[in-house]
């Protein structure tokens, strides 16, 4: 991402911000999925991030931290909306019919036996595994972005790690046919 692309967006260029968003949006979905269920809720926190990027660009003092910057936008929306379904505490049938198609579609299955792994870690430890391996950030900045300190990211990766261990035990000793 250039720094020239960045100015232009804090200067108001429309299509030099939606050359930046297209740039993330993939990283944008995958720390969504860690945080939320649904594909509608995932869309809408995406949504949401882009118009209140958008909305305070200007704000963004350091064109190296935009990727950080916009993930912290993104999980503060994730955490609201997740709230709000809390709040709400209704079931989706959208989420269901999602569920059912993944555990019936044998199209990809490595993409089947990664989400039964993440399923066994909780939305903190999802997310903190997708920034850390996936997206490449250290714990600090990790640390940062979900407002947790870095030495408690650390146990997080590592009982994170545990339980995926633990699992794949099991699987190996069971198989998948639970």
């Amino acid at each position: 991402m250039t720094k020239e692309l960045i100015k232009k967006a804090k200067k108001g260029d429309k299509h030099a911000f939606e050359q930046i968003i297209d740039y993330y949006q993939n990283t944008l979905y995958k720390v969504a999925r860690t945080r939320l269920n649904s594909i509608e809720d995932i869309e809408d926190a995406i949504q949401e991030t882009i118009i209140s990027a958008y909305k305070s660009i200007h704000k963004l003092y350091n064109a190296s931290k935009i990727k950080s910057w916009l993930i912290t936008i993104l999980i503060n929306q994730c955490n609201y909306i997740y709230k709000q379904k809390q709040k709400d505490n209704t079931i989706s049938f959208d989420l269901i019919e999602e569920k059912n198609y993944i555990s019936d579609s044998y199209q990809n299955n490595s993409n089947i036996e990664f989400d039964s792994l993440m399923k066994v870690l909780n939305k903190d430890e999802r997310t903190i595994l997708l920034l850390y391996y996936s997206e490449g950030y250290n714990t600090k900045v990790i640390g940062k972005i979900l407002n947790i300190n870095d030495s408690t990211i650390r146990n997080i990766i590592s009982r994170a790690k545990r339980k995926i261990e633990k699992e794949l035990k099991e699987d190996s000793i069971y198989g998948w046919y639970r």
